[in-house]
This record gives structure tokens, C-alpha cells and sequence, in this order.
């Protein structure tokens, strides 16, 4: 999750508005290790902050280490994102 954080941005457009939620992302990884699906589980109900998360986890993915006990299986995980102004990157 730290890995995939480096790479959430948070949508000025979003931030202008005031638009906070949180995002489950599903993200299921084939035996090959590529990504096989990745979709909005449960959304803010804001396309862009949905879509954002979507991106976040599409570009950390190669940068994360799949578990040698998870090598070569197909497994799935659901990713929450947290869009809150409150943050302090927010």
C-alpha cells in the first residue's frame, strides 16, 4: 500500500469542489503476474476520484513485489483509497 501511495494524485478539480470518498478498488493478478482485472469495486460517486484510484494502482503495479508465497497462483485483493481533505497531501 505504501508503494501504491507514492502514486495517488488527487484531482484539483476534486480538491476545488471539496469531493472526498473512499474508493475500493478490486484488482485481481493472473498467474503470469500481470494484472488480469481491475475494476471499481465500491466508488465515491465521483468519476474522477474513482478513475484516479483506478490509475494509482494500474501504474504502482509494476513497481510492487508479488509475495513469493503468491507466485504463479492468480489471487485478487480489494485496495482502499482514501480521498480526504483532511490529508495532509491532500
Amino acid at each position: 500500500m505504501a508503494e501504491a501511495a507514492r502514486y495517488k494524485r488527487y484531482p484539483r478539480f476534486a480538491r476545488d469542489n471539496g469531493w472526498q470518498g473512499r474508493v475500493e478498488v478490486h484488482l485481481a493478478i493472473g498467474a503470469d503476474g500481470a494484472i488480469a482485472s481491475l475494476r471499481v469495486a465500491r466508488g465515491t460517486g465521483y468519476s474522477i476520484l474513482d478513475q484516479q484510484a483506478l490509475e494509482m494502482v494500474r501504474s504502482a503495479k509494476p513497481q510492487i513485489a508479488i509475495p513469493e508465497g503468491l507466485r504463479g497462483k492468480p489471487f485478487s485483493v480489494e485496495i482502499p483509497v482514501l480521498f480526504s481533505l483532511r490529508e495532509p497531501d491532500a
